[in-house]
């Protein structure tokens, strides 16, 4: 029998790497599966050494982007669709496919299906590639019989998550490039100008006003200490990003984004609309709100609001609502929490999360459109008052020495 090597997920999180004999990959997932671990990755031995070899002598490998993900389930959903049998549907995307990585990954869940896996459990084995969300609705595809359509509603899902983080991008890209420019114009100012003239300056004699001395003295630290300042700001950078890489550092990060004025409500209603979409989007095509919560809270973006969900589900659990549990914890919109209890009593919350999450998506919308209207000048304003700041400094010395002179 073939040896696979494996790596493996335990329930206490711990990840195991060893090997086994079995018939096939799908009877060691199995077989895994029944000792109580979560494979992430199962290899044969040769084609273990030789994806070793492959990626020890490639050089810049593509990463896999979401939207060719998104690219793929379109097709794969049209083929399914038209009845085209899921082994056979796989082969002809596969042939569509230019990034190697994810070819490589469909040939993978192809080869697997044919072995006899479900199409879930076959994407199982790459959780980098599909998400929990992704896998959960296969899943429940599979289980209803609806395979296709589930995988339409997947890619439009991805396509409008796509489009609306494009968006987030853009209306925040334009304030943050006018800061950069504020940010390299006054350090040129500092570093390399401001010095020309204290030298100038010295020599008209006199007490300086006190607005250019302040500036003197902050351009002789600057020009002086320049590396220190670099060094620090490496120093906090490499401590923030330690912080941020724990469970506790991601959670404040999160939660200290939705409150920052003027963009902490983008990120807020993001989130929102994330959860209400992919919990609509679930709940529609069959899974129970018990598991629909449990992959909402890894989905949603945003851990202040993962943490609130994960709550929320222990008491959904032992029989409470998942609107009376939200209100609650006053961190989501009272809008939000009456609509999904509306949708509770009547029996139709899936309407009540799709009607939400278009509601909340053109209020991300309007967001946009107030940040981009509103940072641009304020970051033009800064920028004249620190530049006109710096003038007047430069200036009032000259002037003052032209008025001795005409005494």
């Amino acid at each position: 029998m073939p040896r696979f090597q494996y790596e493996a997920i335990t329930h206490s999180g711990q990840t195991v790497n060893s090997t086994l004999e079995a018939a096939s990959k799908t009877e060691l997932i199995a077989q895994l599966q029944q000792m109580g671990y979560w494979p992430t990755q199962v290899v044969e031995e040769g084609e273990a050494l030789e994806t070793k070899a492959k990626r020890f002598f490639s050089f810049g490998t593509r990463k896999i982007k979401s939207a060719e993900v998104e690219f793929f389930t379109y097709q794969l959903a049209a083929l399914v669709n038209a009845h085209v049998a899921l082994p056979r549907a796989l082969e002809v995307t596969l042939e569509q496919i230019s990034n190697p990585e994810l070819h490589s990954v469909i040939s993978q869940v192809k080869q697997d299906v044919e072995q006899g896996a479900t199409f879930n459990v076959a994407l199982e084995q790459h959780p980098k590639v599909f998400s929990d969300l992704y896998i959960n609705m296969v899943k429940a595809g599979e289980a209803g019989g609806v395979l296709g359509e589930v995988l339409e509603r997947l890619a439009e899902f991805a396509e409008r998550q796509r489009v609306l983080k494009n968006q987030v991008v853009s209306a925040l890209f334009y304030p943050a490039i006018l800061f950069g420019l504020m940010v390299l114009s006054v350090t040129i100012l500092m570093i390399f100008v401001i010095p020309k003239f204290t030298k100038m300056f010295e020599d008209l004699g006199g007490d300086l006003p006190a607005p250019t001395q302040v500036l003197i003295g902050i351009s002789n630290v600057l020009a002086s200490y320049w590396w220190i300042g670099l060094l620090a700001a490496g120093l906090i950078g490499v401590l923030i990003r330690n912080y941020l890489s724990t469970e506790s550092g991601k959670t404040q990060f999160d939660k200290l984004k939705i409150h920052l004025p003027l963009i902490g409500q983008i990120f807020s209603t993001f989130a929102i609309v994330r959860f209400t979409r992919t919990m609509a989007t679930l709940l529609e095509n069959g899974v129970r709100m018990l598991p629909a919560l449990q992959v909402v809270k890894d989905t949603i973006g945003n851990r202040f609001f993962s943490n609130i969900i994960a709550e929320a589900e222990k008491e959904v659990e032992q029989g409470s609502t998942l609107s009376r549990e939200l209100e609650q914890r006053k961190d989501f919109p009272t809008l939000v929490t009456h609509m999904i209890a509306v949708g509770e009593e009547s029996g139709e919350p899936v309407t009540m999360l799709s009607k939400l999450s278009e509601y909340y998506d053109m209020e991300i919308k309007k967001s946009l459109e107030r940040v981009t209207s509103s940072i641009g000048p304020l970051v033009i304003l800064i920028m004249g008052l620190l530049i006109g700041f710096i003038a007047v400094a430069m200036l009032l010395p000259i002037f003052e020495a032209n008025k001795l002179i005409g005494q």
